[in-house]
C-alpha cells in the first residue's frame, strides 16, 4: 500500500467496501479505515448529516502496480425516494500514505449521487487495470450496478448497467464471496 517494502493487510469481512487497512512495520502497527482518506474540508461538508456512509475499495485502477483507493461518502436514506447527496467520489492513486491519502487524486464520474451500498474492484478483462463496480440505491428498494475504468486526467468514468439491477432484499447474495465476479 505505502511502497515501504513491508506487507500490508486489507480486511473487508463484509465484502461491501467497509474495509480497513493494517500497516505493520516490526511492532509498529497502524489500522486505518477508508474514511480517514477524506480531507478535512470534506469531513466538514458532511458533518451536519448523521446518516453519511463511507465506502472504499482498493484496486490498481491505473495499472502502475500500486493499489489505489476508490472512495465514496454518501447519505443513506429511509423509505422509497433516494437522497442525492454524495459529498466524496474520488480515487486516491498509490502508493498511499498511512492515512490512505495520496499525492495524486482523481474524480469518479458517477451516474447517480445516491448512497453507495457496496464497491468492488476486479480485472475481468485482464488488462492489468482494475474495473470499479459500484452498487447504489436507485430508490424503491432497487440496487443499481455501474462499472467504470480509468480514462484521461486520472478520472474513472462509470457507466450504468441497466440489465444488472437487484432488489434490496436480494442484495446480500453479492456479499459472501462475490461469486458473480469470480476469484480476485
Amino acid at each position: 500500500m505505502d511502497a515501504d517494502g513491508h506487507l500490508d493487510l486489507i480486511r473487508d469481512p463484509k465484502r461491501n467496501g467497509s474495509s480497513h487497512v493494517v500497516f505493520q512495520r516490526g511492532s509498529d502497527r497502524t489500522t486505518v479505515n477508508p474514511g480517514a482518506a477524506r480531507g478535512f474540508w470534506q469531513k466538514l461538508r458532511g458533518a451536519t448529516k448523521e446518516d453519511m456512509v463511507t465506502k472504499g475499495t482498493f484496486g490498481d485502477f491505473d495499472g502502475d502496480g500500486y493499489l489505489d483507493l476508490a472512495l465514496f461518502y454518501s447519505q443513506a436514506h429511509q423509505g422509497d425516494d433516494p437522497v442525492h447527496n454524495m459529498v466524496v467520489n474520488e480515487v486516491h492513486y498509490g502508493p498511499l500514505d498511512r492515512d490512505l491519502r495520496s499525492e495524486r487524486t482523481g474524480t469518479v464520474d458517477v451516474t447517480s449521487t445516491t448512497v453507495v451500498y457496496g464497491l468492488r474492484a476486479t480485472d475481468q478483462d485482464r488488462d492489468g487495470r482494475s474495473e470499479l463496480h459500484l452498487f447504489q440505491s436507485e430508490g424503491d428498494g432497487v440496487v443499481g450496478h455501474a462499472t467504470g475504468q480509468r480514462g484521461e486526467n486520472d478520472r474513472i468514468t462509470m457507466r450504468e448497467d441497466r440489465d444488472d439491477w437487484s432488489d434490496k432484499a436480494g442484495w446480500p447474495r453479492f456479499k459472501p464471496g462475490w461469486r458473480d465476479f469470480g476469484v480476485c
